[in-house]
């Protein structure tokens, strides 16, 4: 079995969002209770560091984003 991590694409979404959903329904992963729209998610993540998992057939398996936080 093959994996490569690769740079997140806009139709890679619906999986991703997928993924996230299934991280908030333990309850662990964040306050919210479902996973944001695309619009919220691509504003609230940086365009660099969107990186995907993918299994040999292509298929996303997990991700990673950055979020930008204040210099304070």
């Amino acid at each position: 079995m093959t994996h490569a991590i690769d740079s997140m694409r806009r139709g890679d979404w619906t999986a991703v969002r997928a993924i996230y959903g299934e991280g908030l329904a333990t309850r662990l992963a964040a306050f919210m209770t479902s996973p944001p729209r695309w619009g919220a998610w691509n504003a609230g993540h940086l365009e660099v560091g969107r990186l995907v998992a993918r299994g040999g057939d292509g298929e996303v398996l997990g991700f990673a984003a950055l979020s930008p936080v204040p210099d304070t």
